[in-house]
Parts: structure tokens; C-alpha cells; sequence
């Protein structure tokens, strides 16, 4: 039979656990959003690792030595036609640059619209960054090639600023789907391999049938780790009445 702290320690997991999956079950519609996932760790044994890159995301400690480690899964979604012109996908690696209040800011949600003053911004309001800077559209008939390059009524105005970044994977999750690079986490050209698709939306990641499977999974250690602890625990107290006895 396991322990008690083993016990404890995997239905802290198994918690975490499934609040991820909740997470990604309701962010699954969600243009552009990437699942997230978790990794255990002892802190012993990762301390020496963390730096190396092979973990990132948000850490959270349980109450023994481990870590549960969250992080983003960054593998591509299906792209999906929309036929609208402000719509633009991703094919491959890169991210799409955003200038928020906080800073910059990255992302792969691409279903962008125009304000006022012709802006090209996110849903959320923020300006689309081109490699001049914000980019102004004032036509109706808007053109984006493979490469970013915007045009608006035969002319170009700007190229949307689709960047890579020397690591990826490390980005960090600020909200559902904008990502802010830590220190050191520098941008790079993109591989001659990214297109960008105009009239296409990314969708989610998430695979709504594989999280639901993961989920029961989750549901179903958590409630074994309460058993072994409620089992435990009689034992103890029956201990503790036997040894009451003695005295």
C-alpha cells in the first residue's frame, strides 16, 4: 500500500491536473489558443535543470519536494477558412507581434479587425505591429500575401511583423492567448517555411476528446488517493485506540 504523504502528494497532482484540463475544455473554441500541460518534478532533482530550459510556465509547489510544472503546448492548430479579409493564420512557426499596455506581446489568434481610424487591431483592441509599426488601413479591398505584405486597394501600407523566437517553447502565457517573452528569450527571423494565410483563422489545439479521456483519468486517481488516505488514516486511529488500551 502506498504512503500517506504519496498519497497526499497525488491528489495535490491530480487536482492540478484537472484544472488544466478544465482549462483547456474551456478555452477549446478559442481562436488561437494553445493547451496547456503539467510535468512533475522533484525540486532536488530539477534545480539543476531549470535553467537549461527543459521546464517553464508557472511552478506549483506541493507540500512535499515536487513541483508541478505547467506548461504550453505550442504545436499547431487547424487552420480554418472564414473568407474574411482581416483574417490571417499562421502555417508553420512564428507568432504575430501586439502592442499592448504592458508591452509587447505575442500570439497565433489572428481574426483581427479594423477601428476608426483604420487600425488594424486584435478583438481585444490592441494594434497589430507591422514592421513599421502599426499598420493603417484605409480601402476596402485588402490584400495579404504569403509573407505578411498588406495591401489595400493595390497599394501596400505595411507587412504584418511575424516573428520566431529563439525559444519558443519558454513563452510565457499571459492570458488565454497572448504570450510575453522572458529575458534572453529573443526574436529571430522566421523560417523560409511559415506562410501566411489570409481569410484563415487558427483554431485551438485542443483535442476536446483526448482531454475528456485525461479528465475521467484524473477523476478517477483522485478519488483512489482519497481512499488510500482515508484508509490510512482509520488504520492510524486504530493504532492510537490499541495503544490507549495498554496504558
Amino acid at each position: 500500500m502506498i504512503g500517506m504523504l504519496e498519497a497526499v502528494r497525488g491528489c495535490v497532482k491530480e487536482e492540478v491536473r484537472a484544472d488544466v484540463i478544465a482549462n483547456n475544455l474551456a478555452n477549446a473554441a478559442v481562436i488561437g489558443f494553445k493547451r496547456d500541460k503539467i510535468s512533475f518534478q522533484n525540486m532536488l532533482q530539477g534545480a539543476g535543470s531549470a535553467s537549461t530550459g527543459t521546464t517553464q510556465g508557472s511552478s506549483v509547489p506541493s507540500q512535499d519536494q515536487n513541483l508541478v510544472h505547467i506548461l504550453t503546448d505550442f504545436s499547431d492548430g487547424p487552420l480554418r477558412p472564414t473568407g474574411n479579409s482581416l483574417d490571417v493564420a499562421i502555417e508553420g512557426k512564428g507568432f504575430f507581434k501586439i502592442q499592448t499596455p504592458e508591452g509587447i506581446r505575442y500570439t497565433r489568434k489572428g481574426n483581427f479587425s479594423s477601428d476608426e481610424q483604420g487600425l488594424l487591431m486584435t478583438q481585444d483592441g490592441n494594434p497589430v505591429l507591422g514592421k513599421g509599426g502599426p499598420i493603417t488601413i484605409s480601402g476596402a479591398n485588402v490584400m495579404i500575401d504569403k509573407t505578411g505584405k498588406v495591401l489595400v486597394d493595390g497599394s501596400e501600407v505595411g507587412q504584418l511583423d511575424v516573428v520566431d523566437l529563439t525559444k519558443p517553447d519558454l513563452l510565457l502565457k499571459d492570458g488565454a492567448t497572448l504570450f510575453r517573452a522572458a529575458e534572453g528569450n529573443e526574436e529571430r527571423p522566421l523560417p523560409e517555411t511559415t506562410i501566411v494565410r489570409q481569410g484563415y483563422v487558427e483554431d485551438s489545439n485542443v483535442n476536446v476528446s483526448e482531454e475528456m479521456v485525461s479528465m475521467i483519468h484524473s477523476l478517477r486517481a483522485f478519488e483512489s488517493y482519497q481512499k488510500a488516505i482515508h484508509v490510512m488514516d482509520g488504520l492510524d486511529n486504530r493504532a492510537i485506540n490499541e495503544v490507549s488500551k495498554l496504558r
